[in-house]
């Protein structure tokens, strides 16, 4: 490894991945008779800081660790760049992961203190087939997180609807992430072709609103050897507008322009909505047109406003009361 990167385990995760290794019998015996040695040590401290060290050197003897100090010398720019890499102990499968933290030095002429945490479960050591491959791409988030020439933000734009909205771009950003980090794993041949289908797949689901153009945009980002965090964000943040792809009325998955939320349910025809709807809407939204189109939630909404005037007007009174207010 780089002298500048310091790989530190935690001792949770070293000891349940060495007590993992003892369903090789041979291993088992040899454990527990030096296990039985540490036991006859009295000093409580003592015992705890060679029970530590024995598991250390199994974890290192079992080369427990090869595959993690494997994939990050594939990524000189972390080796380079990170300070310590913490390898923690993970409770479930979701939890498993890498992440960067930066803690930004007062001197602004000295760099900021960068630190990689990566948290796995003991039993995931044990394929390395299958946390080689999870490594590479965990640490490819990290590189380019890293690369100047990527220019990461931790915080994408604010939507224009909300909270709700803005989970949504989230969700969209880490699908454009994804998809160009195994297209550059699939190039290096660290991945199969057939994640290529299951990308694609992935990608159409994110964006539906880009219809029959939905594979030639995959494909620009599968193909991106030098994607840039600005133009991932700005796709996933306004995808149509970027793509040249407005059609005549809302597609699915963008958000409607008078709620703001995200759907995949819009009116079909809103300039036949009718008169009285169409005045109502342009009333609480002048600058809207039906050629920007309306989920099928508002239109139902100002159809319903539209049938109870009706029917007050229809009310014994209506005029009398109208010429009174």
């Amino acid at each position: 490894m780089s002298q500048g990167l310091d790989i530190r385990y935690d001792p949770k995760l070293v000891e349940e991945a060495v007590f993992h290794a003892q369903r090789d019998r041979y291993i088992s015996q040899e454990l527990q008779e030096a296990r039985n040695r540490i036991y006859e040590v009295t000093d409580a401290d003592e015992q705890e800081i060679l029970f530590n060290d024995l598991n250390r050197s199994w974890f290192v003897r079992l080369g427990l660790g090869k595959t993690i100090e494997r994939a990050l010398q594939e990524q000189p720019i972390i080796t380079e760049q990170v300070e310590n890499c913490f390898v923690v102990r993970a409770t479930h499968r979701k939890q498993e992961g890498a992440e960067l933290f930066v803690a930004r030095e007062s001197d602004r002429n000295k760099l900021p203190h960068r630190n990689v945490r990566v948290l796995l479960r003991p039993e995931s050591l044990f394929d390395a087939e299958a946390l080689t491959i999870f490594l590479r791409h965990e640490f490819f988030h990290i590189a380019d997180m890293l690369d100047p020439r990527f220019a990461y933000e931790p915080t994408l734009p604010r939507a224009e609807g909300g909270p709700t909205y803005d989970t949504l771009i989230i969700s969209r950003y880490g699908v454009l992430w994804d998809t160009t980090i195994n297209g550059r794993m699939v190039r290096r041949g660290w991945l199969k072709d057939a994640v290529h289908n299951q990308q694609l797949r992935d990608f159409r689901q994110a964006f539906p609103m880009l219809e029959e153009k939905g594979e030639e945009y995959f494909r620009r980002f599968f193909n991106a050897d030098q994607p840039k965090h600005s133009e991932l964000a700005a796709f996933a943040l306004d995808p149509r507008t970027v793509a040249g792809h407005l059609g005549g009325h809302s597609a699915a998955g963008s958000h409607c322009p008078l709620c703001k939320f995200p759907s995949h349910s819009f009116e079909p025809k809103p300039e036949t909505l009718g008169d009285e709807v169409l005045a109502a809407i342009s009333q609480d939204f002048p600058q809207w047109t039906p050629a920007w189109g309306l989920c099928a939630q508002c239109a139902d909404l100002y159809r319903a406003n539209r049938l109870s005037l009706a029917a007050a007007r229809a009310l014994p009174g209506w005029h009398a009361w109208r010429s009174n207010v």
